[in-house]
């Protein structure tokens, strides 16, 4: 595949529906996505709140309206606080390949380092709305985020 510049709503598009399709099939973050969304037409939904919540984040272009903090939080809930800091890596680490695979530039670049700071930033407020509070689980030495 022929790489080029992460530069329009439309790439952003392209990235977030490759990315996505990876999530799906992927054996950590699969079961999580999948039973939050669970049809096409929901998945379609996902993409274009995703894309524009991207193109907001690398491009200050608005248009997005969600509150990330708190899907993921209901995600977490409803698994019991199962999330843990793999699951990020692993978002992190399959957001990095799939832009790798498609795109350079500034902003790709943008968007990985955007992402690490998102799953530092998201796990602290899962972990916050958690009984107890901000309290990392087990040995936390192994924390990366990408």
């Amino acid at each position: 595949m022929v790489k080029t510049k992460l530069q329009t709503r439309n790439d952003i598009e392209k990235l977030v529906r490759a990315f996505y399709s990876k999530v799906q099939k992927d054996d950590i973050l699969g079961p999580f996505f999948n039973y939050a969304i669970k049809s096409d037409e929901e998945w379609e939904k996902h993409y274009e709140l995703l894309t524009a919540f991207w193109e907001l984040n690398l491009m200050d272009k608005k248009g997005f309206d969600g509150n990330p903090a708190k899907a993921h939080h209901g995600i977490d809930k409803a698994f019991k606080s199962a999330i843990t800091t793999a699951h990020f890596d692993q978002w992190v680490s399959l957001w990095h390949k799939t832009i790798d695979q498609m795109f350079e530039g500034e902003l790709a670049e943008k968007a990985k380092m955007r992402a690490q700071n998102m799953a530092k930033g998201m796990y602290k407020k899962i972990l916050d709305q958690r009984p107890g509070g901000f309290i990392l689980p087990g040995d936390a030495s192994g924390i990366k985020f990408g």
